[in-house]
């Protein structure tokens, strides 16, 4: 298992595959990264009948260089978008250790567990059911990063509320 997009997220996104901004690449790892803040943001998650595509990483690939040097900020983001979600006790060290033993596994060149790829992928699709509800497939980069900009600037009411 590893991070994917769904078959409507990569639809969605299809009119900027690959498509360069100022000499960089908007790969499937940055689209999934747009929907996954989004889902983490909201502490929620989309259910488990997705229809995903074909992992964009490579079997055993870690996060592409940009992306490396957050991994441990990802990881840290998965477990808080957990604590709110389940409405863990925070305060409860043994217990937040023991979930995050559950999500996490220094095995994995993601850091990741099954369980928590599983999670990743669901906390992105319910981030690319918020954009779909808010904007139109873009037809460039640049109308999508405005677009998505614009989406967290109208503020964490607006993002929730396009999210239950």
């Amino acid at each position: 298992m590893s991070l994917r997009l769904t078959k409507e997220a990569a639809d969605f996104f299809s009119d900027i595959q690959s498509q360069p901004i100022k000499g960089i690449k908007f790969m499937d790892i940055d689209k999934f990264y747009a929907c996954l803040m989004l889902g983490l943001h909201t502490g929620q998650i989309a259910s488990t009948n997705l229809k995903l595509k074909e992992s964009f990483l490579s079997a055993n690939a870690k996060y592409p260089e940009p992306y490396h040097t957050y991994s441990n900020y990802l990881l840290g983001l998965l477990i808080d978008a957990e604590i709110r979600r389940r409405q863990l006790n925070s305060e409860d060290r043994d217990l937040i250790e023991a979930e995050t033993v559950k999500l996490f596994d220094s095995a994995s060149s993601l850091g990741l567990s099954d369980k928590g790829l599983e999670l990743m992928n669901r906390y992105a699709a319910k981030g690319f059911e918020i954009l779909l509800k808010v904007m139109d497939p873009p037809h460039s980069v640049d109308d999508f990063l405005i677009a998505y900009a614009d989406l967290w600037r109208s503020g964490n009411d607006t993002i929730s509320e396009q999210a239950s």
